[in-house]
């Protein structure tokens, strides 16, 4: 079999040398600071918790892709030891890195860029996949493509967010909606699927919220028809004000996710979402 290797970035929330044959590049963490733009690389220069405690204190956050000298740098650490290697970076509608990761892969054969639309929790399965598969067969660029395709459809996923002084910051929110939504203490539902980040809809309750989403799901997905064949769960709260346990609770009922662990965003999609939020995703057969 053709030894393979995967490189992905830090959004997958892989940790490097965590999975054998996988390497992660670190998206950056921006903060600014009195005008001084200082960079940080994640999970190497700042973690998950201190990012959660800056932005619950209202530090200037932001994020930004690798330099094109560190993916290279990558590359050519670990190109001779590899047949092929796939790199699956964060999706295209959230970052512009794959842009660039294009341009650096005209300098090298056995480096093939794959459009996943996928990060997080969904990443990490794409890629457990294709490492239990390169023990049975050689795997190609073609394979990848054709699988993450195939599957692009049968997936979908939410996010319920009640605190967005985050999304205001970064611009997604306006601040005239802010001061309704604030006032009337809505939610906000945003979807995420091979298009990206969407915002869907808006309700007061997370039982409401609930009830969208799970409508929501039978319009993309079909979800009545067809088996869950992997389950994801992501909260996080710094602030006990929103009750996120109780979104969570209600999700897992719903979709009958008891004893499924939830986990947490990556840091560099926390730095635009905010600290508080409660999520789903879905893959169907």
């Amino acid at each position: 079999m053709n030894k393979v290797a995967f490189i992905v970035d830090s959004s997958s929330g892989i940790k490097n040398g965590e999975i054998e044959n996988v390497f992660v590049i670190p998206l950056i963490i921006t903060k600014n600071e009195n005008g001084k733009l200082i960079s940080l690389k994640d999970q190497i220069d700042i973690d998950d918790k201190t990012l959660c405690e800056l932005l619950n204190n209202g530090a200037d956050i932001g994020t930004s892709q690798p330099s094109p000298g560190e993916m290279i740098q990558l590359v050519e650490s670990i190109y001779d030891k590899y047949d092929q290697i796939f790199v699956l970076p964060i999706h295209p509608k959230l970052s512009s890195a794959i842009n660039t990761w294009r341009m650096v892969k005209e300098d090298y054969d056995k480096l093939h860029v794959i459009t996943s639309y996928s990060l997080s929790s969904l990443t990490r399965y794409y890629i457990e996949y294709f490492l239990k598969l390169s023990k049975k067969e050689d795997l190609t660029e073609q394979k990848i493509i054709d699988y993450i395709e195939s599957t692009k459809t049968k997936w979908t996923g939410f996010l319920i967010v009640p605190n967005i002084s985050q999304l205001v910051k970064g611009g997604r929110v306006s601040s005239f909606k802010s001061v309704l939504i604030k006032m009337l203490n809505l939610k906000l539902i945003i979807s995420y699927d091979y298009n990206g980040l969407i915002f869907m809809d808006k309700s007061s309750k997370y039982e409401s919220c609930i009830e969208k989403i799970k409508k929501s799901f039978e319009e993309r997905i079909q979800l009545s028809k067809h088996k869950v064949v992997h389950s994801i769960l992501l909260e996080n709260s710094m602030n006990d004000k929103y009750h996120i346990n109780e979104a969570l609770k209600l999700l897992c009922k719903e979709f009958k996710l008891n004893d499924v662990k939830a986990a947490k965003f990556p840091s560099v999609i926390t730095a635009h979402t905010g600290v508080d939020y409660a999520a789903i995703i879905l893959l169907v057969d």
